[in-house]
């Protein structure tokens, strides 16, 4: 292909057994992305679920079949068929806010950074919320020397660097990532492989940025990878959350960063295995303790430092009606004018306007005086339950009550 012709971006979306109604969801967000200059690749890993009906709705996109591999090993066959000079990974059950893409982008053309990660929040039934007090949500850094360093900063507490689907990397890093992986000839991986990937990835990076603009909506559900539903599944993630750490330590003791991030490791090691150990005692795998423990290299059950879960205990609802708010942004974003425009809405908004016009270069200007023309956004509906739920005192004692796995928190979310 001749570079001229080459994409900006392309957006890899590994998909197994990914509900219908979700699916069509992710990828719709997709096509509503304010960057035209992408290709969209579809992996499917072997699913046994027919997409015809999806693939015929979106006949720009392109939708490749392989035997079922793993997510990793989905994404790596993604990389290798795409030709953009950035590469973005989404999950096939999440969606993302319409200017999140060109953001992105945007940084990354401007700061030359191989990789730059932007906003996320959660998405449950029923609410959406980010965490306020993740340090790459509420903190700017336009290039970094040792992105390595950023990557153990928080020792494993904030997903920020740990994820694929918040960032968009330079392909010819991820090339090189992907050599340094298919050297370990690992199998069938279908959790951690995020984390391993995004190790390499910050190793070998010069330069990192991040942004603000749009979110990454990620959505709990039960059948997720990451939930733990049955004792084979929850076995395999302290297994694969195990090797990881062995790749981890074996690599950084042949670049000579070991002794850099040995404190970072035993960390994030005592954290994960905390976790665990909870989830075990609130999901009746108490026999698994020792194998917790083992995975982890401790002989007793280890406490994880005051606060470590901080980044995810303070929580900043979003409307709930955001997909009427993105509507709205998306409309604004697209009105091509240069006159000076009042917004009669909330500050969550106002911010994102502010963003939409710092990042994307847009020609409206915000303006606080009257005798402009005046729009008026939907306004942010929060039900008194969410209100109640989501407040930080109640939160944290309901954590501190209930901790994850426990059968009355399930209770709590179920009915909330």
């Amino acid at each position: 292909m001749n570079d001229k012709n080459k994409p900006k971006l392309s957006v890899i979306v590994p998909v197994f057994n990914a509900d219908i109604e979700l699916f069509s969801t992710c990828l719709n967000s997709i096509f509503a992305s304010t960057l035209k200059d992408m290709e969209v690749i579809v992996v499917d890993d072997g699913s046994t679920i027919d997409y015809t009906e999806i693939i015929r709705t979106y006949p720009n996109f392109r939708f490749l079949k392989i035997e079922n591999s793993g997510t990793l090993h989905a994404r790596l066959y993604g990389l290798s068929v795409s030709s953009g000079e950035y590469v973005y990974f989404m999950d096939a059950d999440d969606s993302i806010s319409f200017d999140y893409l060109e953001a992105m982008l945007t940084k990354a053309q401007s700061t030359n950074a191989d990789i730059v990660l932007n906003d996320w929040a959660f998405w449950t039934h029923n609410s959406k919320y980010v965490c306020t007090l993740d340090s790459t949500i509420n903190s700017n850094f336009d290039t970094h020397d040792d992105a390595l360093t950023k990557f153990f900063s928080s020792s494993g507490a904030e997903h920020s660097y740990y994820v694929m689907w918040n960032k968009i990397f330079r392909r010819e890093l991820l090339l090189k990532v992907k050599d340094e992986l298919e050297k370990l000839n690992l199998g069938k991986m279908v959790y951690a492989e995020d984390v391993l990937t995004s190790f390499f990835a910050f190793s070998l990076a010069k330069t990192i940025a991040n942004t603000h603009c749009g979110y990454y909506f990620y959505r709990l559900h039960d059948s997720q990878q990451v939930y733990v539903d049955s004792r084979e599944k929850f076995i395999n993630q302290i297994d694969s959350l195990s090797q990881v750490f062995s790749i981890f330590e074996k690599y950084l003791k042949e670049i000579g960063r070991f002794d850099d991030f040995s404190a970072n490791l035993i960390e994030w090691k005592t954290l994960l295995c905390s976790n665990q150990l909870s989830v075990a005692r609130h999901s009746h795998f108490n026999d698994l303790r020792e194998h917790i423990l083992t995975a982890y290299g401790f002989n007793s059950a280890p406490r994880k430092r005051k606060n470590a879960d901080r980044p995810y205990s303070k929580h900043k609802l979003l409307p709930k009606n955001i997909d009427e708010v993105e509507e709205f942004l998306s409309n604004l974003y697209n009105l091509n004018t240069d006159e000076k425009i009042y917004c009669k809405a909330r500050p969550y908004l106002i911010a994102r306007l502010n963003k939409m016009n710092q990042y994307l270069d847009k020609s409206f200007v915000l303006s606080r005086k009257r005798k402009y023309s005046t729009i008026i956004p939907p306004r942010e509906i929060y039900p008194i339950k969410l209100k109640i739920l989501h407040n930080n005192f109640v939160y944290k004692i309901g954590t501190f009550l209930f901790p994850k796995g426990s059968k009355i928190r399930k209770l709590l979310k179920s009915k909330f």
